[in-house]
């Protein structure tokens, strides 16, 4: 029997979990994510970013594309936020290139079609029903919009996700092994992925598993 799925708090909204979560190193992951992401943007045209975090991913975007260009990043967690604005304001982005936004990535407040590109890094499991929030990727993204999403996945079995965690979170402190354990737990297999997209409506998407514990959804 495959592992079953295990939902954690939808929203980080704990001070010493966001500030743990601010201090664990995705430089890696997030430079390849940033750079496809560059890849896909469409030029002068809007991206969005759902479940923005920290906001790392969105400012190292920033730092890759022409000053004209605007991300609008949406995070639902105020302690996120909080950690979002003083990462942008002791980068050199400037405030008006990316945008937050408190708000629900299953209700946003962009008309249909508005994207070029709409990126998500590690927010899909952290939601009950995930459908909610690939139901808003195409609306906004409409027939035309590029679209780049990624997180974890769930692995097969515990003796996997133990597996896992001594390979990736060795050295990381208690919490931090706790949060990475919770989140593959919580996560959707590949196979999960498609059959939402599918029951989404959203065509042309290719799905794949891009590292040992990572899955991409890519539209270009």
């Amino acid at each position: 029997m495959s592992l079953p799925r295990i939902l954690e708090p939808e929203v980080m909204s704990g001070a010493e979990e966001a500030a743990e979560y601010d201090e664990m190193d995705f430089s890696a992951t997030d430079n390849l994510f940033a750079e496809r992401a560059v890849e896909l943007a469409r030029p002068s045209a809007p991206i969005i970013d759902l479940g923005c975090g920290n906001a790392k991913i969105p400012l190292a975007i920033a730092a890759l594309l022409p000053p004209s260009m605007r991300i609008h990043a949406v995070e639902m967690s105020l302690e996120m936020l909080s950690l979002a604005f003083r990462n942008r304001a002791q980068s050199n982005i400037e405030a008006g290139r990316v945008q937050f936004i408190a708000g629900d990535a299953k209700r946003l407040p962009f008309r249909d079609g508005y994207a070029g590109l709409v990126v998500s890094n590690s927010l899909i499991h952290h939601i009950p029903e995930p459908r909610g929030v690939f139901l808003e990727v195409g609306r906004i993204a409409g027939g035309q919009g590029a679209i780049l999403i990624r997180d974890l996945v769930r692995p097969e079995s515990q003796s996997a996700l133990d597996a896992l965690l001594i390979k990736h979170a060795t050295g990381w402190s208690p919490l931090q092994t706790r949060l990475f354990a919770d989140s593959l737990h919580a996560a959707l297999t590949v196979a999960e992925v498609r059959q939402c997209l599918a029951d989404c409506g959203i065509r042309g998407v290719t799905v794949t598993q891009i590292t040992d514990r990572h899955w991409s959804a890519e539209r270009s």
